[in-house]
């Protein structure tokens, strides 16, 4: 525990004082205050803690001192400082450098807004002397206050009036209150129209802004003004900031432009309640959040990456209703496998196998892989599963894409991790646009023909369900291998079988009649 723990404002303050009066006696001057970040380590003594998220905050706010009119989103996950640095040190930062300029500061409700600003007034109070500011009488509550030198700053609620209100540097901090806000047509449209005509009526010629939000739905305002003004990597406008818990692969059709922390895929976003370094509890915390939200509130929330549901094939309640607890067996298993290509680089794997007259999702494999990969993914899930055939997509590569799972089996048989023959390798070229494939499968699972198994790993496969809508320009690797799969293992979706005999299993023996079986189609 620090030795500052416990002490009050006004005795950190003093003791920063005590500080800076011995470094002037000694011939030594305090660092620049270069940043929020660093302001907020000079003032606010043992509170103020920096890791690797806040720093990237940093790094895209403090340019925005020397460019007029430029513009920022971030998006994060919440409780990791976000509000803290850019709604409260950032405006106070910001008037130390510029401190006759205008700011206004927006949230949801007035009362959030009011809470923020009231914070800064505080941060003006108690260190402002240092850099020159003063509050001035006149005018000093926590909705509107003003300096001595003509800057302040005006909180106030989203679709609250700003007649008479300039604004040299504006921060939106959560439009919306919750999802129900935010799902709501009327409530989206409000947001818009009070953002186009009440705020933006109040910039000056070189004002700057930031928004700051939880993306809760693609049409909320960041979607529309993303898709009204661009981001800066196509030409546009916005820098954004998106820091997903869990590091993704870039995918532009999605919104995901490569992680801005250069992390690797998977690895989690750090936390300033975790210790730099303590990776193990960083995954804990995140998979935590994760077993506690539903998969619309992940992508949203943690992940900053939204789906509607509005028009999707697969509902939360579609899939509640269509997973139970496992059969006792499975008469055959097979593995679906959508490869890596088009541009995507996440490779669909999923396992699924009939029993009682339905065919079950068994367990997903999805992830970031690369050619060599993802095979050897497939082959493993296949003979862990005991797999008579694996069921994979060969629009990019052709043939390759087969002969790619043959020689994968024949390395991991040489490693002595697999053993017996590889299984039957089936080929299918969907001619088919992804609609009309997936549309069969999906009334599959509605009417209890198709379903999950209870407890399984299917979290990827369950939420490309419920993301992808007929339309989208992204390519949901594990909803499109879960759809070869299924259509390769329910016999009304296929136009017809032809048996193998030639296929063995692993101990040599001839496989039951029907384990080995080829779509004609």
């Amino acid at each position: 525990m620090s030795q500052l723990d416990g002490l009050t404002y006004d005795e950190k303050l003093e003791l920063k004082r005590a500080l800076a009066e011995r470094m002037a006696q000694a011939g030594l001057e305090l660092p620049a205050v270069s940043s929020p970040g660093a302001l907020a380590s000079r003032c606010d003594l043992g509170v103020t803690v920096e890791r690797p998220h806040t720093r990237a905050i940093d790094n895209v706010l403090t340019p925005l001192l020397s460019k007029p009119n430029a513009r920022v989103m971030i998006f994060s996950p919440p409780q990791i400082g976000k509000s803290a640095r850019g709604a409260r040190w950032f405006p106070f930062w910001w008037l130390t450098m510029r401190p006759r300029d205008r700011i206004i500061l927006a949230s949801f409700a007035a009362s959030l807004a009011q809470t923020h600003g009231g914070v800064v007034r505080d941060y003006v109070s108690m260190y402002g002397g240092d850099y020159g500011l003063r509050l001035s009488p006149k005018q000093s509550t926590k909705a509107a206050w003003e300096l001595t030198t003509g800057g302040g700053l005006r909180s106030v609620g989203v679709r609250g009036g700003l007649s008479g209100h300039p604004m040299d540097l504006g921060i939106i901090d959560d439009p919306f209150a919750g999802r129900a806000e935010a799902d709501s047509p009327t409530m989206r449209e409000a947001a818009w129209n009070w953002y186009s005509g009440v705020w933006s009526a109040r910039r000056s010629p070189t004002a700057r802004e930031v928004i700051i939000m939880t993306r809760w739905h693609q049409d909320d305002l960041a979607g529309r003004l993303l898709d009204r003004d661009g981001r800066v990597e196509e030409g546009g406008e916005w820098v954004v900031l998106h820091m997903p818990a869990i590091a993704l692969a870039e995918d532009r059709a999605r919104g995901i432009y490569g992680d801005p922390l250069a992390r690797e895929v998977g690895e989690p976003l750090s936390h300033p309640k975790i210790e730099p370094g303590d990776t193990d509890g960083l995954i804990r915390h995140w998979s935590g959040q994760r077993a506690r939200s539903t998969d619309r509130d992940w992508n949203s929330m943690y992940l900053g990456v939204p789906f509607s549901a509005e028009g999707a094939l697969l509902s939360e309640t579609d899939i509640r209703a269509a997973t139970a607890p496992p059969p006792g067996s499975f008469s055959r298993t097979a593995v679906g496998v959508d490869p890596s290509g088009g541009g995507r680089d996440s490779a669909g794997v999923v396992v699924a196998g009939p029993s009682g007259g339905h065919v079950w999702f068994m367990e997903d494999r999805t992830a970031h892989m690369t050619s060599i990969e993802w095979p050897r993914a497939a082959c493993l899930a296949a003979y862990e599963h005991d797999a008579d055939r694996v069921v994979i997509e060969t629009n990019y590569g052709g043939d390759q894409a087969t002969t790619l799972v043959t020689q994968a089996w024949d390395r991991l048989a040489a490693e002595k991790l697999v053993s017996g023959a590889c299984p039957y390798v089936d080929g299918v070229s969907s001619r088919k646009s992804k609609q009309l494939r997936a549309e069969p499968i999906a009334q599959a699972i509605k009417t209890g023909r198709v379903k999950f198994v209870q407890g399984a790993s299917l979290k990827q496969l369950t939420t490309e369900w419920q993301m992808w809508e007929p339309g989208s320009t992204w390519s949901p690797g594990a909803l499109d291998a879960g759809v070869h799969v299924a259509m390769a293992l329910l016999p009304q979706v296929r136009s017809g079988t032809m048996a193998n005999p030639a296929r063995k299993s692993r101990d040599g023996m001839p496989r039951r009649s029907g384990l080995a079986a080829r779509r004609i189609s």
